[in-house]
């Protein structure tokens, strides 16, 4: 059993060492390496094979190891690995169940003693070796230039090869999915690249909508710290018109005015901050169900220190920055998405979701597609 299993992985490693495209991204994934290693950072600014860039980024700002993590996490992880090399990965193996039901290819291993689901399996396991290969060679590239021009030796780099595969692997289900169905290479890959939009538009307006919801809770916050603030102003001009300050009552008035302002203005901006809660609610629900691409490749920020505060020193960090939403640093009751306060605070927010969700929920997914697929597979008469 374990030969035959053997054998068919073995044939798959040798179809993809014959595709021109495996070698294709192996080349490219070469040259993103030398441009990692090319980049470098000193006290004046950043460096590109020797010339030098005097920017506000340098040491002083980011440590030597910190950067080269950094890069590997922006441009290694979250470009070209996560959107170049996958979508070439899917172009690649997208025609491996298709190629196998059509054209009688699949009589000649139903010969052999195997059963289906085994043969269904080692298929599915072959179409993930691509990335395997790919992202291995690609990370132990990374792991010594981080090593030699970062000079630090940061094991928790192999890490990526796991995260991205699981990325992977959640494409190449649907992608598997729809082969079976449709019996067409073109058709499985447009379709899979269309939930693959689909799941990037529904992370993308979460994140959007969680950043509305976070500016909506620093708007309260301002708004309840400005009222108290109001209160002890007016308060105050009491205290002095009952010592007999004639003056004191013009102040009483206009304090007066301004907060019933404030309140309208308040009442009026309540239902939108009230609807972005709903709405950041229902899309985090939606998200629940479909696997989070994005959010699995952003594991490696955290287990590899980039996004750093663990959780309590998040949250005490959380509660300095609402203490300063007060009237004497500028008005908090208008706040834009862009908000640098927002995006930390969402940054918190999505740090602190638990892993056991992220990948929890997204292997699921992953579980039920495979499964219908399997099923359709040893049921289906070829």
């Amino acid at each position: 059993m374990m030969t035959q299993t053997l054998a068919i992985l073995h044939d798959a490693y040798r179809e993809l060492n014959a595709k021109k495209l495996f070698w294709f991204v192996l080349i490219i994934s070469g040259l993103v390496v030398i441009a990692f290693a090319g980049t470098g950072i000193n006290e004046r600014g950043i460096t590109l094979f020797g010339l030098e860039f005097q920017v506000f980024v340098n040491t002083t700002i980011i440590g030597r190891a910190m950067w080269y993590k950094v890069l590997f996490s922006e441009l290694g992880i979250g470009f070209w690995l996560t959107w170049c090399a996958m979508t070439l990965a899917l172009v690649s193996t997208a025609g491996i169940f298709p190629d196998l039901i059509a054209g009688g290819s699949i009589d000649l291993y139903l010969s052999r003693p195997i059963s289906r689901l085994r043969l269904f399996l080692t298929k599915y396991l072959s179409g993930l070796l691509f990335v395997a290969l790919q992202v291995g060679v690609f990370t132990v590239a990374c792991f010594f230039v981080i090593g030699v021009r970062g000079g630090t030796w940061e094991p928790r780099i192999f890490l990526a090869i796991p995260l991205v595969l699981l990325v992977f692997s959640y494409l190449f289900s649907i992608c598997v999915l729809m082969g079976l169905v449709t019996r067409s290479t073109i058709a499985s890959l447009l379709i899979t690249a269309l939930v693959w939009l689909l799941i990037f538009g529904v992370d993308s307006v979460e994140k959007t909508a969680l950043k509305a919801k976070i500016a909506g809770e620093i708007e309260t916050t301002a708004y309840q710290n400005t009222f108290e603030f109001k209160d002890k102003q007016i308060a105050q001009a009491k205290e002095r018109l009952a010592t007999g300050d004639a003056r004191a009552q013009a102040d009483v008035d206009r304090l007066q005015s301004e907060r019933r302002a404030l309140e309208d203005k308040k009442r009026k901006s309540d239902p939108g901050r009230h609807n972005w809660v709903i709405a950041q609610r229902l899309l985090l629900q939606a998200k629940t169900f479909l696997p989070k691409t994005s959010e699995t490749n952003g594991l490696i920020d955290r287990w590899m220190n980039i996004t750093d505060e663990i959780g309590e020193e998040r949250s005490e960090r959380r509660q300095r920055r609402r203490a300063s939403w007060m009237p004497n640093f500028g008005d908090r009751t208008n706040v834009r998405l862009d908000d640098p306060e927002v995006s930390r605070e969402a940054l918190d927010v999505l740090a602190d979701r638990p892993v056991s969700w992220v990948l929890g929920t997204s292997v699921a997914f992953e579980a039920v597609v495979l499964g219908i697929s399997a099923w359709i597979f040893c049921r289906r008469d070829f």
